[in-house]
């Protein structure tokens, strides 16, 4: 009986260790590419998501140069424009079908040139017997030039 209250204790020890560690290398993990300095943040992350999860969020900033000056984001030129916005439409679906698009605040129609942006997807990438896919598992950083609001979503599935 004893033993059994002291395995117990452990195992939900061990549980609180792995969750606390877990949160903690999903947001170092996550927000470094978000660069500090913004002064408004909207976060809205997927509370049923561990593993596969969908996150929207918004960082507005005092001035460009926070941004433009980071060597992770890319000027976006005319060609980039669709495949940024393919990454938004499927996002829209992602948002739409979990019934959060009450979350998602952004106008696909302002992905122009001149924004910056930085993707991140594991497309290619083997996972089993197969490849990930374009859309199952990607992170984009969308920073609007002219509202000076950087735009972050990640779904995977």
């Amino acid at each position: 009986m004893e033993k059994n209250k002291i395995l117990i204790a452990i195992l939900l020890i061990l549980n609180i260790v792995f969750i606390i560690g877990a949160i903690y290398f999903l947001k170092q993990h996550t927000f470094s590419e978000i660069p500090k300095g913004y002064t408004i943040k909207e976060e809205y992350f997927d509370k049923n998501g561990f593993q596969d999860y969908t996150d929207f969020a918004k960082y507005t900033y005092p001035n460009k140069e926070i941004v433009t000056n980071n060597k992770q984001y890319k000027k976006i030129t005319e060609k980039d424009i669709n495949e940024i916005k393919g990454y938004f439409e499927d996002f829209y679906k992602c948002m739409d079908a979990q019934n959060r698009l009450n979350e998602y605040k952004f106008d696909i129609n302002t992905i122009n040139e001149g924004d910056y942006a930085l993707i991140k997807t594991k497309e290619g990438k083997e996972i089993g017997n197969s490849q990930y896919g374009k859309y199952d598992n990607y992170s984009v950083y969308l920073f609007d030039s002219e509202t000076l609001i950087l735009y972050y979503i990640h779904n995977n599935i």
